[in-house]
């Protein structure tokens, strides 16, 4: 049997753990924040999983779980929509530069009159 110190140990190891894995988000690139929210929402599951199946399993202990992982789930969200969000400004600011430096043809005539000879 497990002792409640470990258990309440477990959780508070869990937020910590949580905390840092968010806060370290904003450095990882894109797809390495979506697997990140990927696994807090597979964790979300496998701990509700657990509190099911698991007759002797603590209530309170599967709900911290699965609150600490909800609330961090909820702050890795926010900073991978605002990631996507500075992407896509990034990428929409090297097309416009691009466009400027090099405008496409666009095949209209110029608006330059043009003198025809007799």
């Amino acid at each position: 049997m497990i002792s409640y110190r470990l258990l309440i140990a477990i959780p508070v190891l869990a937020l910590a753990g949580v905390f840092l894995l968010v806060r370290s988000m904003n450095r990882l690139s894109l797809r390495a924040q979506f697997l990140v929210l990927l696994g807090l929402g597979v964790s979300i599951g496998f701990i509700f999983l657990i509190m099911v199946q698991m007759t002797q399993f603590p209530q309170w202990f599967g709900v911290s779980l699965i609150v600490v992982v909800f609330i961090a789930s909820l702050f890795g969200t926010l900073i991978f929509l605002c990631s996507m969000a500075q992407e896509d400004k990034k990428t929409e600011d090297e097309a416009r530069a691009s466009l400027l430096q090099n405008p496409p043809d666009s095949g209209f005539p110029t608006s330059h009159p043009t003198r025809h000879s007799p």
